[in-house]
């Protein structure tokens, strides 16, 4: 199976670094699992700034970090300074690595971007130790859950939205379905959380306006070219869903989910 990124671009490591605090990430969902010795996976791990951050307050751990771009990686590289911190290269559905290797695998904002997530789940749960951790944290609802409805605006996003969904696996509701992965691939002790991840009430700020106006040009291309041949003007759909946000009536949110399981 292939992997492909729907995100990617020349600017994606600086995007995705600004996504995340490392320390709080860690503090809120890594901490109480990280044992001591522990060789740890971060599979999709982009900038790899959580990995690095592991590998610094966790020194006698083993920590890597596993993307599917060569050339993100190697600019990453340029500035590691943890010794027990290494990089690889790989596809998530054929990873390089024998199986029974991690104790601590995790991956966070990937599962929404893949074509065969249950698969890949499989691989995963491959490479974990017995009694191991793995851990997968991703959106839920994004650009979907709004008030009041804008039915036109909807029905376009709809048709953008399934589009991606058959050519590239985009799937904007993938976390509520991390908890039924987990089931069907024979995790135990399985834990699942849910907390805000986006929130938007009132006219957007200027600096989440922003945001949103260089995440959906990062996207832009693949999407004009998967809606090439469909009734839909892109350039009016973007233009509505970002005044939507800059309405002083409307409410967007997205949940985010976080699932643990044991491997057996």
């Amino acid at each position: 199976m292939t992997c492909e990124y729907l995100m990617e671009s020349p600017f994606e490591n600086n995007r995705l670094a600004n996504k995340v605090n490392p320390k709080e990430f860690i503090r809120d969902y890594l901490q109480k699992i990280i044992t001591p010795c522990a060789t740890i996976l971060d599979v999709g791990c982009g900038p790899a700034n959580i990995a690095q951050e592991i590998a610094n307050a966790y020194p006698d751990t083993t920590v890597t970090g596993l993307d599917i771009s060569a050339h993100r990686l190697s600019v990453v590289c340029q500035a590691l300074s943890a010794k027990n911190l290494s990089l690889v290269a790989g596809n998530v559905y054929n990873l390089p690595f024998p199986d029974d290797t991690f104790d601590l695998i995790f991956s966070r904002m990937m599962f929404e971007y893949l074509k065969h997530p249950l698969e890949a789940l499989k691989e995963i749960k491959r490479i974990c130790k017995t009694a191991g951790t793995v851990l997968i944290q991703d959106i839920d609802g994004q650009f979907v859950f709004q008030y009041p409805e804008d039915l036109q605006l909807m029905s376009q996003i709809e048709i953008i939205f399934n589009e991606l969904k058959q050519h590239t696996g985009f799937d904007p509701i993938v976390g509520r379905k991390l908890y039924h992965m987990f089931y069907k691939n024979g995790f135990l002790n399985i834990q699942t959380q849910m907390t805000k991840y986006h929130l938007i009430y009132g006219k957007i700020n200027s600096e989440n306006d922003q945001y949103w106006k260089e995440k959906i040009a990062t996207a832009l291309p693949k999407i004009r070219k998967l809606t090439d041949k469909k009734n839909i003007d892109i350039d009016r759909a973007i233009h509505s869903f970002l005044n939507y946000l800059r309405r002083e009536d409307t409410l967007t949110f997205s949940n985010l989910f976080t699932v643990y399981g044991t491997k057996q």
